[in-house]
């Protein structure tokens, strides 16, 4: 694969992985948008975050397959900017919702809006952010010697946190109700199987050597 059929897919790859979302979105909502409410709004900055940062994992692994290729220019800025803003709207929007609707603060008025019995699901997603936005910070920090030894485990993490979204997105978003895209959802989660393989087997070949 050439550095231009790689800038071409990295960047096709990303705009199927927002116009998808969108779609369905878009679709549930019959294409009427006059009177979205927050309520209707915020799942789908959830679907956007997650498949967004897919794009990253299957563009690394295949950087990694081939070590000649290399990010596409303003790549990770944009969708580093698009992941991190969604990531703090998506459970914001719905806790100040919930605050202005008496509801309380998180977690109890993200418990009062999805039920008792999904309390798990809505515990994932909490789990899944803070480890998320460890990763700004953990990013940041990267340089340092101790960072770098274990960078195989704040990696770990992260792929730990996109499994439990994925989870946390199959029991509560309405939109994965939609047929279609939940074969989307689900392709979408089983082509992260190989991506976890090639990228954790070289971290950790890294820190054997």
């Amino acid at each position: 694969m050439t550095q231009k059929d790689f800038n071409r897919l990295t960047w096709g790859i990303f705009a199927v992985s927002i116009v998808l979302p969108l779609l369905v979105w878009a679709t549930n909502l019959s294409w009427d948008f006059g009177s979205v409410s927050i309520y209707g709004f915020f799942p789908l900055l959830g679907l956007v975050a997650w498949m967004t940062m897919w794009t990253h994992y299957v563009t690394g692994a295949l950087r990694i397959r081939n070590p000649k290729l290399v990010k596409p220019v303003h790549y990770s800025t944009v969708t580093g900017y698009l992941v991190l803003g969604c990531l703090l709207l998506h459970p914001g929007l719905l806790a100040y919702a919930q605050n202005r609707n008496g509801q309380g603060l998180p977690p109890n008025s993200y418990y009062a809006y999805t039920g008792d019995a999904l309390r798990l699901a809505v515990m994932f997603g909490i789990i899944s952010l803070l480890i998320f936005l460890s990763f700004e910070v953990f990013n940041r920090m990267k340089d340092r010697r101790l960072v770098r030894k274990y960078w195989w485990a704040v990696s770990l993490s992260q792929s730990l946190a996109m499994i439990l979204i994925f989870i946390h997105g199959l029991r509560l978003g309405y939109n994965l109700q939609t047929s279609w895209f939940m074969i989307v959802w689900a392709i979408y989660g089983l082509l992260l199987l190989p991506c976890f393989y090639v990228i954790h087997r070289e971290e950790f070949s890294k820190t054997l050597k």
